[in-house]
Parts: structure tokens; sequence; C-alpha cells
């Protein structure tokens, strides 16, 4: 009651006051000490400032009064703050500003994304699939993927080796290269985009039968022992001991402490730590997919509350080789698990060291860390020009559990724009259809959602150009007349009310 109490308390020269004290504040608190800073860095400052002092019922009000709530204009947040207290002024407000209009807040993220990802066919967003070996062996896939509307290519390092990451490329632009022989029109060359590996961990080898099957067996209740060590062979529970696995990076169990969860192969197990010993941990295995799992060598393994970054970096010695060797190759790198600043000023120097091109960087964000520290990653990213965000989907559920996901990612769409720094919708999008060319309900809805990033990432399979079209089709009912959402108060036109 005292919620609803305040908010009809304040009135529309409260509300005025208010609007005037939270835009002098800011002004004076963060935008008088980063003078000198571009636009993007002063309005994200702005919009930190703004979400750190405001009411939370602030958009409520706002909207009782005719408005649209702050959080709608994240990328032009003082402009629309000064416009607010000029209409509740009833005429033009004398305040001397240079704040980022709404038409220069749209022209910076266009620009920026442009730079990154090169112009989108039809200014649908860009579209990067994943390269795989396997389309070595049919080099004509290659071509359906640049007819069907792919316009960055991704190899993700974490698997196969060089030689293979450069028969990727090479035979991307050789199809490039006879097409645009061959065609009418000239086919604008795809951006090259490679993951970093980064720190992942893994489950190591086991000393398993090969007759049986390189697994071991485990169940919701059953204990799994968690080894110190990265060359330990994992073995199937027996009468005197449970089941134990190693892991690749051991320095990743340094902080763990009781009650820490631990997830296996991308959350299809999920344990609790029981008990921190020194030569291993021991974990109760909660939940789990099917009534028996199945545990392999080289699948994942996260430990999302057990502070990992502390002792284990996010850019490693592996990570740089990749680079050095790839750097003439490709258009971005990927940071995998990011989770600071420093790990963009480490990626960036060695960038500077091998080139005076320009080679992107594109902050994954994937961890709990990189969560809390969006907003610093990206003011240090805004220093490195190309430069875009990762929402790696797949990670950061793990990370932060499942229910959490779709909350998160609307609040790094939300601090992206602030920063007008493009996006890339990534993970998952449009799995089941790229697999057997049928969409299911809930990936429709995602694709449409991910429609809002500048680029959407397509996972292979043999329906991806499928994918793709598609994704083009969502792209026109959004824009079509009958089904305009994105510059109508409606979501669809009606029969029978429209007005000439």
């Amino acid at each position: 009651m005292g919620f609803m109490r305040e908010r009809h308390d304040m009135n529309e020269f409260d509300l005025k006051d208010y609007m005037i004290t939270i835009r002098d504040s800011i002004q004076k608190r963060i935008l008088q000490q980063i003078n000198g800073a571009n636009p993007s860095i002063k309005n994200l400052c702005s919009y930190l400032a703004l979400n750190s002092i405001v009411k939370p019922e602030i958009n409520s009000i706002l909207v009782e009064e005719g408005f649209l709530p702050l959080n709608k204009s994240s990328s032009h947040i003082m402009y629309t703050i000064n416009k607010i207290i000029e209409h509740l002024e009833g005429s033009g407000n004398s305040h001397k500003n240079d704040y980022l209009t709404v038409k220069d807040s749209i022209v910076r993220r266009e620009m920026r994304s442009i730079e990154l990802f090169g112009r989108g066919n039809d200014n649908i967003p860009n579209i990067m699939v994943t390269l795989d070996a396997s389309m070595l062996e049919n080099p004509k896939v290659f071509e359906e993927l640049i007819l069907g509307g792919m316009t960055i290519a991704r190899i993700n390092c974490a698997h196969d080796n060089l030689d293979i990451w450069k028969s990727l490329i090479h035979t991307l632009r050789a199809t490039e290269e006879r097409m645009n022989n061959t065609a009418d029109a000239t086919i604008s060359s795809c951006k090259i985009y490679i993951d970093l590996p980064g720190p992942k961990i893994r489950i190591g080898k086991l000393k398993v039968s090969k007759q049986k099957g390189e697994y071991i067996k485990v169940k919701k209740g059953d204990t799994l022992r968690i080894y110190r060590d990265c060359h330990y062979l994992g073995s199937p529970s027996s009468n005197e001991t449970p089941a134990s696995i190693g892991i690749t990076i051991p320095k990743a169990l340094r902080n763990v402490r009781v009650g820490d969860r631990v997830s296996i192969d991308d959350g299809k197990i999920f344990a609790k730590v029981t008990s921190v010993q020194k030569e291993y941990i021991d974990s109760e295995i909660v939940l789990a997919r099917n009534k028996v799992e199945k545990l392999k060598p080289n699948k994942g393994i996260n430990f999302p509350d057990s502070l990992v970054h502390l002792s284990v970096p996010t850019v490693t010695e592996k990570d740089l080789t990749i680079l050095e060797n790839m750097h003439q190759e490709i258009d971005m790198v990927g940071i995998s698990f990011i989770n600071q600043p420093k790990d963009i000023q480490i990626v960036k120097e060695k960038i500077e060291q091998l080139t005076s091109g320009k080679i992107g960087i594109i902050a994954k964000i994937e961890t709990k860390q990189a969560l809390f520290s969006l907003s610093q990653i990206i003011l240090e990213g805004l220093n490195h020009q190309p430069f875009g965000v990762m929402i790696a989907r797949g990670d950061l559920a793990v990370e932060i559990g499942k229910e959490q996901l779709a909350s998160a990612q609307e609040g790094i769409m939300e601090i992206c724009d602030a920063g007008h720094v493009p996006i890339i919708w990534a993970t998952g999008v449009l799995d089941r259809m790229n697999k057997k060319n049928i969409p299911s309900i809930s990936e429709i809805t995602d694709a449409y959602w991910g429609l809002r990033a500048d680029c959407i990432m397509l996972n292979k399979g043999p329906y991806v150009p499928y994918s793709i079209e598609f994704i083009h089709q969502l792209d026109q009912i959004n824009k079509d007349n009958m089904f305009q959402s994105r510059d109508s108060l409606l979501p669809f036109v009606q029969y029978g009310f429209k007005f000439d």
C-alpha cells in the first residue's frame, strides 16, 4: 500500500522537480567528470548512474503521466529525461546541453554495426553461420550458404586444428571467387569470425573398456568424485569408491566450497559439492536429464559459483598462438569466457602487435562474472573499434541458471543499447530447424526476438540455408503493414478500425 500511496502522492510538479534533480545530479556527478569522452561512453555512464539513483517506481509514474518508461530510452537517456522536463514545464527548456539525440544514437549504433559486420542484406540482421570440418567433403554447402544469405562465417577454434580452419576459409573464398566469375551481380565477401577456445574445463580421459563404451554411468543421488589432476583416469563406481573423473584444468577447483554447483555437459547433469579434500572434491548428482546419464571424456564441466576466473586466466597462451596464426585470415575474434576488461586489453595488445589492420573484438558474455562486469567490459571495448558483444546463451544459462536467462539477455541488450554496441544473438537459434527443417513454436519466437540484434548466429545443420530464408521471412513480416510491430501502437491492423 505504501508503494501505491507514494506513486499517487507524486503529482506532475513533484515529478518535474524530481526529474530535474536527476538530470542535474547526473550532469554534475558523471558528465562533467568525463566531459572529453565519446558520446557513447557518456550515455552509458549516464544510464548506469540513473539506475543507481532513480526510484524503482519511476517508470510506473511516468507511464501514468503519459510518458514512455525510461528503460525504453537507454540509447539516449539524458535527451529523454530533458524532453520529459520540457513537456512537464509546458514550454521550451532553457537548459543548455549537448545530449545525444534519438537520431544520433541510431546513427552511432548503425555505423558501429556496419564497421564490425559489414552491411547486411536488405537491412536485416547479419547472419553468422558456424562452419564445420565435414563441409570440406561437400564444398557445394558453401555456395548454398552464400546464396541463402550468410554474411559472416564462424569458426570455433575449440574444435579441429589450424589446417582445417584455414581450409574452411580458403574453400569459402574460392567459392566466392567462382560465383563472382559466373554470376551477373557481384557477391559480397563474407566476414570471417573465430572463437578463441578460452579456458574450457572438460572431463579428462577415462579408464574404461572400449568394448563397453567410453563412458561412466551416474544417476541422481550418486556421488561423483572430481580429482585435482589432469592426468587422472576416471573410473566407474565400485563397492569401495564412487564414480570419479579428472578435469583438464585442475586450478579451476582452487576456490570450490561446499554447496557450490557443478554443471556437466552443458547443463544436462547438475551436482552439488558435498566435500572438499586436498586431492579431490566430492559432489552429489542432484539433477539429471535421464534416469541414467553417461559421463564422457572431453565434455564440458562448469563451476559457476566457484570464482574460477580468479585462478584460471581467460585468455590462454593457446588463444594468443591461434591469433598469431590466423590474424591475416580473419575480420573478428571472439573472447570466450571473458570476465573482465583486462581480457580485452590482452587481445587488443596482441592484435596491435600483429597488424595495423582492423580486427574486431567480440566479448562473449557467458559467465556470471562477465554479466556483473558487463558495463566495465563495454567501456573498455569502446576504446577498441570495431567492438561488439555476443550473448552466448548456452554457457550463460548454465552459469546463472536457465530460469534467469530470459531476464539476463534483456538486461544485456539494454546495457549494450546504452553504449550503442552491436549485439550478436547466439546459441540455439532455430536449432531444430537447422537439423530437421521444421522449427518449434518457441524457436520462432526466439528468432523473432533475435531480429532486435545486429547479427543472428546459427549453428551447423543440413537445413541452415532454409533457416536463413526463414529469418528473412520473419523480418519481412515484421516490416509488413499488416503485421507491423516496430512502428505501430498495435502489433497488427484490426478490421473495421481504419480511419481516413
